[in-house]
């Protein structure tokens, strides 16, 4: 049967010569698999449609076994955030987080609308670890996995400065996250990814990101 749904391609990789392998996020079955038709041809119809940080309507076909995208049309390619190296870092570490966190078949209109909602901030603030850290702690809470809740209930040990930034963080909305002060982004990001890695082993987007920053601020001295 065929079905149109919208969704984002958290990861991809070569199946056969010419097909790719993409794992979709998709707002109406949540995480799913499906095989991309001669997307590693040059000028493939499909190739755009199915890159990552993309959000694109695909018509699949699925015979109950397997599913197929014969058709795509891109809904946002965010381009603005694609052109700027540092940004399209934190969004495909988002997307990482995402594909090691959601269940496949299982649908969550939250969760998607979060990491879509993450695209578009990054897109034009200027904190992008302060808006990949509010997203972070958001997705943990409708995960299940609220640091706030943790540190409450377990009695963590955490600056009561640093505490007050998690729950500004937790709170905001994407429109303030350039407009927050007294926010301490280093320290909590580095609370939050000790949580994150918890469950899920630390990506290697992480350390290419510290590695970046450090470089940045022996530039700075």
């Amino acid at each position: 049967m065929y079905y149109t749904i919208k969704g984002i391609v958290l990861n991809s990789k070569v199946q056969g010569e010419q097909d790719k392998l993409v794992t979709i996020y998709s707002y109406e079955w949540g995480k799913f698999q499906a095989v991309v038709p001669s997307a590693k041809k040059i000028a493939a119809k499909l190739s755009s449609a199915t890159e990552l940080l993309t959000e694109s309507e695909f018509m699949i076909f699925n015979n109950g076994f397997h599913s197929k995208i014969v058709g795509a049309k891109i809904i946002e390619n965010n381009s603005k955030m694609k052109r700027d190296f540092k940004k399209n870092l934190y969004a495909l570490y988002a997307t990482e987080i995402c594909d090691r966190f959601v269940p496949y078949n299982m649908e969550n209109r939250d969760k998607y609308s979060l990491i879509i909602r993450l695209w578009q901030v990054l897109s034009d603030c200027s904190h992008q670890k302060r808006a990949f850290t509010a997203f972070v702690l958001r997705f943990l809470k409708i995960s299940g996995y609220s640091f706030l809740d943790y540190i409450k209930n377990d009695g963590v040990l955490i600056d009561k400065n640093v505490v007050k930034s998690i729950k500004r963080l937790s709170n905001c909305s994407g429109n303030d996250i350039d407009t927050l002060e007294a926010i301490e982004d280093d320290k909590v990001w580095d609370y939050v990814e000790s949580y994150l890695t918890k469950y899920i082993s630390r990506p290697s987007l992480s350390v290419f990101l510290q590695k970046i920053e450090t470089a940045e601020k022996t530039l700075v001295l």
